[in-house]
């Protein structure tokens, strides 16, 4: 008879620990995000969290995926969504880990806004100036609506 090794998981800890961690993401942002603290709200070991995410960035990839929107029509509100995740995961300068959870957040996202554009290039325009504003300049990532007219306009051009 196999006996299972150390306690049962506790039903709906994941759930949990990724509701925490979200919650700690958007009070603190990422560089100040800790595993030791998203443990302590969630009353689990931090073990427990590193069992089920390796990493902060693998924990914070996993609290913010199912925040990605499934179909839209409406390529602005694909772009608030990439502004609003953005904005929550914030600066990663420096930090490799954090390029990986950028790309994990923001794949779906641009394959929603390519499918709703029907143009790869646009849609990478796109994402490509709320990149720059948030890593390079720091400018606010507010202006979604002209970033849209001006590519909308700029299709309309190019159609006459």
């Amino acid at each position: 008879m196999s006996r299972n090794r150390g306690r049962p998981r506790r039903e709906g800890a994941d759930e949990q620990i990724l509701g925490i961690a979200l919650e700690v993401l958007r009070e603190k942002g990422y560089r100040d995000l800790t595993v030791d603290v998203v443990a302590e709200r969630a009353g689990v070991a931090k073990t427990t969290v590193y069992r089920r995410w390796p990493s902060k960035g693998a924990l914070v990839a996993a609290a913010i995926a199912p925040l990605a929107p499934r179909e839209s029509g409406d390529a602005e509100v694909v772009l608030r969504d990439i502004c609003a995740t953005l904005q929550l995961i914030g600066s990663v300068d420096g930090d490799a880990e954090m390029v990986e959870v950028v790309r994990a957040a923001i794949e779906p996202r641009r394959r929603l806004l390519r499918e709703t554009l029907g143009d790869d290039l646009i849609a990478d325009f796109l994402i490509g100036s709320l990149l720059v504003r948030l890593f390079i300049t720091h400018e606010p990532l507010d202006d979604v609506t002209g970033l849209v007219n001006i590519t909308r306009a700029k299709a309309i051009a190019n159609n006459e």
